[in-house]
């Protein structure tokens, strides 16, 4: 190749979907979603560790509990820090507790068929299998949350999505 060639930028249509994917706010966003996995994964193994449940009826009641506590949690980090959002907080708390809510009942359903339903594999403990179900999950909230956040919750008609800023 020339040198001129390597020199010279990557044409925008490869650059864009690469900028809207590594943007600040994505990144801000994927930052406090790691605060959040390890409140969650606190807070759960919290109430395995205080019970010695394992299965059962009470690791969804634990799964609703972290949520609830994680969901208020999140809703002020993403507000002020990941979307910048100034605006009155009670209307928008209400939407992300719709949006958060929505992704968490299909979590929690996953959650549920992953260790009720089918059961830890031989050679794993209940506990392991337990925290690979809420890992598995993590894909599965990390893009409904940020799609409806993005969306629903702080959306505005001046903000394009993905966002583009770099």
């Amino acid at each position: 190749m020339r040198a001129s060639t390597l020199s010279q930028p990557l044409a925008p249509r490869y650059t864009q979907p690469m900028n809207r994917i590594f943007s600040r706010q994505f990144v801000r966003y994927a930052s406090v979603g790691v605060l959040n996995l390890t409140l969650s994964l606190t807070i759960f193994n919290f109430l395995i560790w205080i019970t010695g449940v394992t299965r059962g009826i009470e690791i969804t009641l634990f799964s609703i509990i972290t949520f609830t506590i994680v969901v208020t949690h999140s809703f002020f980090w993403n507000k002020f820090h990941v979307f910048k959002d100034k605006d009155a907080a009670h209307r928008e708390y209400m939407k992300f507790f719709v949006v958060s809510g929505a992704t968490s009942l299909l979590n929690v359903g996953i959650i549920s068929l992953l260790v009720n339903g089918i059961g830890a594999p031989d050679g794993l403990s209940e506990r392991l299998w337990a925290n690979i179900a809420v890992i598995i999950t993590i894909p599965v909230a990390v893009l409904c949350n940020f799609l409806g956040y993005s969306f629903f919750v702080f959306g505005k008609s001046s903000r394009s999505f993905p966002p583009t800023e770099v």
